[in-house]
């Protein structure tokens, strides 16, 4: 699936990133994955730096989501999830972009498909991945599919 079929599938769903807003950019996204040594996947790169404009994604997924963009509030700043997951001491082989209440939506760093990594939750309460199918997704692109059904 790609994103292109993303907005095929859900025709009636506008992007989930407002015009208003400070957009993710190159230079942020560089430097966060520096700083942290983060390893996203180009899917998600890709989402931020021109699907996010094109794209919708389910309103849970929204909440937490971290943009590449250090102009935006800390609840919105991609660089504020990464943060506060190294802060905690998790483990390095994840890569988060989205938290929720100490919960962390990660990619998975240990297993890659054609460039892809599996999406994860990073539960804060029992400091394991949950073992639970239904939290683990093939890809970024299957986790934002998986987010607008949600809404449906």
């Amino acid at each position: 699936m790609t994103f292109e079929d993303l907005k095929e599938k859900y025709p009636n769903r506008g992007p989930i990133f407002s015009d208003k807003l400070p957009k993710p950019n190159k230079e942020d996204l560089d430097r966060i994955i520096k700083k942290y040594e983060c390893n996203f996947p180009n899917s998600f790169i890709e989402f931020q730096l021109k699907y996010c404009h094109i794209v919708s994604m389910g309103g849970f997924a929204f909440v937490g989501f971290g943009w590449a963009n250090k102009e935006l509030a800390p609840y919105m700043n991609l660089e504020e999830v990464v943060k506060d997951y190294k802060e905690y001491g998790f483990p390095n082989y994840l890569t988060p972009f989205k938290q929720d209440n100490g919960d962390f939506w990660c990619f998975d760093n240990r297993t890659q498909i054609e460039d892809e990594f599996p999406v994860v939750i990073w539960d804060h309460n029992s400091n394991n991945i949950e073992k639970d199918k239904n939290f683990q997704w093939k890809n970024f692109i299957e986790w934002l599919d998986s987010t607008m059904l949600e809404n449906e």
